[in-house]
């Protein structure tokens, strides 16, 4: 394939808006997926909108990757909260993805579907047919698991899923901690079990390199001659003529385009976009638009409404030489070995994402299922944007699976190039505070567990004179930040309908994170990726 050919090469760019059977506007973890499915079917002609560029930088589809594209910004949305009042009236920055690939092409690759209970959740909150028994088929339809054959996990799937080859000496005593603080010990995130215990992460890596669904999914899908990919392409707004969603608006090089849309408009821009783009159209709460001046074409009050994030907080440690990555870093020679193990065998740091090993808990006596999530990383740092420090360390990062907490996205004003609010509320239900707590007192507890203990030189985060709640809640409150999961926006069973149709609007669908309507208890990439595999069959099946 030549660069013209590619997405936003200049063959493509060259052409003229033109009317495609799917307009799907967002080209992230799901638009990519939706693109090539719906591309299946030689009669459909689909059209993927890509606000930002291709994917073709080598630091995407190398797995460490990603902390040099979290401190760039180079394919970031540049997102922030609003002040956070139950986090010292701080503004959080939101990474949110701006490539072919979305998130799922900067993001740190865990991979983990959640909790049984999850889906049986989102049934229960109005999403019917999405219990755990209806979507387990979808996840092993996406799943390509290079670990040992299990029927529960999917064999010919486009992601390749996969434990770290070797996990680095701290992140093996950090698993063996947590079975010493009273966790079992897991064999398998993701084998329809409910997540709990410790034991190695899971990641889409593929070879050594990033296995995102613009890579395994859409790539492949490009040769088709019924699917045309154009990137550089910001939405303005949704047209609706009788009730029905029948053209896409937008900005290309700075040019307004129309892009029709013969069957139906896919929203697949994501949690933050996608209700972004519904309020610019005209959709959702009436008197909040009006405020805007902006026309009302239908009442939708819950769109940016019932946004879930994961918040969380780091334990970082200055620990004795192990192994870590700011060792590595800080010495020529390791370095340079680095590289070659990873030119060699891919294997090394160099293939290995946001962490190296897991633990899910329960801190309520009696609670049904796990409540807390820790994440082992073999590198610290106080700051992604300055970097590692000088000497060795590692952290683990501690957070709430299931928060209470709702905010919203709402707009500012009716220009698109304007950023909407964000309003997390995180801490803001006291549950959540509680949970949170639990979660510090046990990570505590675990490092100081052997062998994990014998490693560690000095608790920098929280630190030693953070010994009560008042003084942990505090060090929460100062630093704690998002893990990079929102969700909820757009849901099914108020927004939606459970085959992810805009109520009230014909021939508009959402297929992302906004689609949610309860955030699930780990990371959140597997679960969109089954919402667009779902969204895929609906829209063939004309449901």
């Amino acid at each position: 394939m030549s660069p013209r050919d590619e997405p936003g090469g200049a063959a493509l760019r060259q052409q003229p808006a033109a009317t495609a059977d799917i307009v799907i506007v967002g080209g992230g973890s799901a638009g990519c997926i939706l693109a090539a499915r719906l591309s299946e079917d030689p009669a459909c002609r689909v059209l993927l909108l890509e606000a930002g560029p291709p994917d073709r930088d080598i630091w995407i589809s190398l797995p460490a990757g990603y902390a040099k594209l979290y401190g760039s910004g180079k394919y970031d949305w540049r997102y922030e909260t609003e002040a956070e009042p139950n986090l010292a009236d701080r503004r959080i920055h939101w990474p949110r993805g701006r490539v072919l690939g979305g998130s799922g092409s900067v993001n740190g690759l865990v991979f983990l579907r959640g909790s049984p209970h999850d889906f049986d959740r989102w049934a229960q909150a109005g999403a019917t047919g999405w219990a755990y028994r209806d979507v387990e088929p979808v996840f092993r339809r996406i799943e390509h698991w290079d670990g040992a054959p299990d029927p529960a996990r999917g064999a010919d799937g486009a992601i390749h899923v996969r434990e770290p080859r070797k996990l680095a000496p701290a992140a093996a005593a950090f698993v063996e901690a947590c079975i010493a603080a009273g966790l079992p010990r897991n064999a398998d995130w993701n084998n329809g079990q409910p997540i709990d215990g410790a034991g190695p992460v899971q990641l889409n890596v593929n070879g050594g390199t990033r296995s995102s669904s613009a890579k395994e999914y859409l790539r492949p899908a490009m040769k088709r001659a019924n699917l045309r990919v154009e990137t550089g392409v910001l939405a303005t707004r949704i047209v609706l003529e009788a009730g029905r969603a029948v053209a896409v608006e937008a900005l290309q090089d700075g040019q307004p385009v129309t892009f029709r849309a013969a069957r139906e408009i896919v929203c697949s821009a994501g949690a933050i976009e996608t209700p972004k783009l519904l309020m610019l159209s005209g959709i959702g709460d009436g008197a909040a638009l009006q405020g805007l001046g902006i026309p009302v074409v239908h009442h939708s009050p819950q769109v940016g409404r019932n946004l879930q994030d994961h918040l969380i907080a780091k334990f970082i440690y200055r620990s004795k030489p192990c192994g870590t990555l700011n060792e590595i870093l800080q010495s020529p020679l390791r370095k340079a070995k680095m590289g070659l193990d990873y030119l060699l065998s891919r294997a090394g740091p160099l293939a290995i994402g946001a962490g190296e090993a897991n633990a899910f808990a329960r801190v309520t006596p009696g609670a049904e299922e796990a409540e807390v999530q820790f994440l082992f990383v073999n590198f610290s740092t106080f700051d992604y944007m300055k970097g590692l420090q000088d000497f060795p360390g590692f952290m683990f990062n501690y957070g709430v699976c299931r928060p209470e907490s709702r905010g919203e996205v709402f707009l500012k004003s009716p220009d698109v190039r304007d950023k909407p609010g964000i309003r997390a509320n995180y801490l803001d239900h006291p549950n959540d505070v509680r949970v949170m707590l639990g979660a510090a007192r046990l990570g505590r507890r675990i490092a100081q567990q052997s062998p994990l203990a014998a490693l560690i030189e000095e608790e920098l985060r929280p630190g030693p004179d953070a010994t009560t709640d008042d003084a942990l809640l505090s060090n929460i409150r100062a630093t704690a930040g998002t893990v990079f999961h929102p969700c909820g926006t757009a849901a099914m069973g108020s927004v939606l309908d459970p085959q992810l149709r805009l109520r009230g609007i014909d021939g508009l669908r959402v297929a992302d994170a906004s689609a949610f309507p309860l955030i699930p208890s780990p990371n959140i990439q597997p679960a969109v990726m089954l919402v667009a595999e779902r969204a895929a069959a609906f829209i063939k099946a004309g449901a």
